[in-house]
């Protein structure tokens, strides 16, 4: 019987060791990577412990609010703060225009989602027509929120989250809920995280939603590869596959949170329309994107 149990183990330990040998050759960067093991993107990942020192608030402030530092101002549209503050205003200004024409104005019991906040771009110039309502920001990349968390809040609530499709909220929670060029980066769970964005959201509430299509793709093969760093990889890719010509619902340049995912604009309405009712679709709305609203 022990002879049997021997066997039996050593039989069980030739995949494991197999296992642990071939992780030994993965490449170092992949083995190390933070967003691979945790799906998110810690604070300081390369130390071994970090310390936030309380906030002075001191410095340059704009719209009411301390501005983040440069490193954490990542904006599509340009560098430097004025282009970071200015189109965070034009893109809260944009949808609340497009809310109001369905008919949806925000009261002060209201609780308001921005999904995908960064360091508060848009969050920031939400202004007095939040007074009085519940508004959080999630993001995956932690520096953002840590920042967001000792500059930003109060009035407003922040947390980490991952990739994948779960947020921390109770089922039908969110009057408002709004993702600028979120799912512009989510290719193959773009259907869950829509779904789960569903159960958080309210009856009769909206989900605001920014993303590529035809439309886009055909703008950015105008630009100069030094207004936007994914316009050199575009042309690649429409050298090598004639992606401006073909007939596609959907196309997914890379994979992973770098991606950047084309829509066909028709195609998305009816997808898109078979989980929650589209009210409106407005081109140009955040740059060359396309803002969808829904309701549930």
């Amino acid at each position: 019987m022990a002879k049997v149990i021997n066997l039996l183990k050593r039989f069980l330990q030739l995949p494991a060791d197999a296992l642990i040998a071939s992780s030994k050759i993965l490449p170092n960067r992949v083995m190390r990577s933070p967003y691979l093991s945790d799906k998110f993107f810690p604070y300081k990942p390369d130390q071994d412990y970090y310390v936030l020192l309380k906030s002075s608030d001191q410095g340059q402030e704009y719209s009411g609010f301390p501005i983040p530092p440069g490193h954490l101002q990542r904006c599509t549209f340009g560098e430097g703060t004025e282009i970071y503050l200015n189109s965070g205003k034009e893109h809260v200004n944009t949808m609340e225009h497009i809310l109001s024409q369905s008919g949806f104005l925000i009261q002060p019991s209201h609780r308001i989602l921005d999904f995908g906040c960064g360091a508060g771009r848009m969050i920031r110039w939400l202004g007095d027509s939040v007074e009085g309502c519940e508004v959080w920001g999630v993001d995956i990349q932690s520096d953002r929120i840590m920042w967001c968390q000792q500059h930003l809040s109060p009035p407003f609530k922040f947390a980490t989250v991952t990739t994948a499709p779960h947020l921390p909220f109770e089922d039908r929670y969110f009057d408002l809920i709004y993702c600028g060029s979120v799912f512009t980066h989510i290719d193959d769970l773009a259907d869950a995280w829509l779904l789960e964005l569903k159960r958080i959201l309210q009856p009769g509430g909206r989900l605001y939603i920014t993303v590529h299509e035809k439309h886009s793709l055909q703008h950015y093969l105008t630009l100069r590869e030094q207004d936007w760093d994914a316009v050199g990889p575009l042309r690649l890719y429409d050298k090598k596959i004639m992606i401006s010509q073909l007939d596609f619902n959907v196309f997914t340049m890379g994979r992973g949170y770098l991606s950047q995912i084309f829509y066909d604009i028709d195609y998305l309405q009816r997808h898109w329309g078979s989980i929650l009712d589209v009210i409106s679709v407005t081109q140009d709305a955040w740059g060359a994107q396309t803002a969808i609203l829904l309701t549930k």
